[in-house]
């Protein structure tokens, strides 16, 4: 099988992922691209500082990873960090695959892989808050509150058996610790004007893409190459409110409510009446006060097929 335009390509692959499964699936994607007539480099790293490294110093055509949405977000601030040009690609071996899940890349390796290189180099916006970059999601608040609870605390296996309910089953135990808060918002829209909103809520997110953590769709209108982001801020007067939120959110009915804020910004500085942990792609990211922007058409992504990118934003693969 030949076609693609690509001759050469590294492969960062996090062993950890997906339970420890993606160091098995290295030698096989390595194959696979074989086939293809591109010459996958595999590289097996674990920590933020090597991955970085690799990248910084990569003249390959393209950057593969293979790992979940935290290994993913790391590739790219680095490839930011770096100030790289060659498009990067996501095969996804984790658990929650929130990236893979907007973008259509299949959940089996080998068919991601086919899946990508058959497919087209487009530009996708990213969200940048301080000097970090995410791709898919950011929360302040009660989510993030959960994933530092999570932080080394489920076992592998556990992740590998159970995936996002892991996330699921976290936030249920620390519902009774996590208190609701003041939120300040002051957004740029999209037509220049300012807005302000304040309101007691459990979370506020920003989002790049549509679907969050678990298949919930919490930004129905993001999309990742409009040169916007999605805010999003869930209310809260009493611990109730947590779990009715939550249940809209599942059914797609949160945004009936009149007191949840759903706008489109440009760039976003959100202050709480307490310092609040942020995460970022589901990595931990910094406390509030914090603004966050927009970076449009930042990042080019190996993508299998436009479902979100409009033909103008197509790459050609051979620039």
């Amino acid at each position: 099988m030949t076609g693609c335009p690509f001759s050469k390509a590294l492969l960062i692959v996090n062993p950890t992922a997906g339970g420890g499964k993606a160091r098995y699936w290295g030698p096989r994607l390595v194959d696979a691209g074989r086939r293809f007539g591109i010459t996958l480099q595999l590289v097996q790293a674990t920590e933020q500082e090597d991955m970085v490294r690799w990248i910084a110093n990569c003249d390959h055509d393209l950057i593969l990873v293979a790992s979940g949405d935290g290994t993913f977000h790391q590739v790219i601030n680095g490839w930011m960090d770096a100030g790289k040009q060659q498009p990067v690609g996501l095969i996804p071996i984790g658990t929650g695959n929130v990236f893979a899940s907007n973008m259509g890349i299949p959940f089996h390796p080998e068919r991601a892989l086919t899946s990508v290189l058959k497919g087209q180099v487009r530009l996708l916006d990213l969200g940048q808050v301080d000097h970090r970059f995410f791709h898919s999601n950011m929360g302040i608040g009660f989510d993030a509150y959960v994933v530092q609870r999570m932080e080394g605390s489920s076992p592998p296996f556990f992740k590998r058996l159970f995936g996002s309910l892991v996330y699921f089953w976290e936030a249920v135990r620390q519902v009774r610790h996590y208190h609701w808060s003041r939120f300040v918002a002051e957004a740029t829209l999209p037509d220049g004007s300012l807005h302000r909103w304040e309101r007691d809520a459990w979370v506020t997110l920003v989002s790049n893409m549509p679907v969050y953590a678990g298949g919930l769709r919490v930004a129905p209108s993001a999309k990742p190459d409009d040169g916007l982001l999605d805010l999003c801020i869930l209310p809260a007067q009493s611990k109730s409110d947590y779990f009715r939120f939550a249940v809209l959110g599942l059914l797609g009915l949160h945004l009936r409510h009149p007191a949840v804020v759903y706008q489109q910004v440009v760039q976003v500085t959100v202050a709480s009446d307490r310092s609040l942990p942020s995460q970022l792609d589901g990595e931990i990211g910094p406390q509030t006060p914090l603004t966050i922007r927009v970076l449009p058409n930042a990042l080019p992504v190996l993508l299998p097929s436009p479902r979100f990118v409009p033909q103008a934003s197509v790459v050609a693969a051979a620039d």
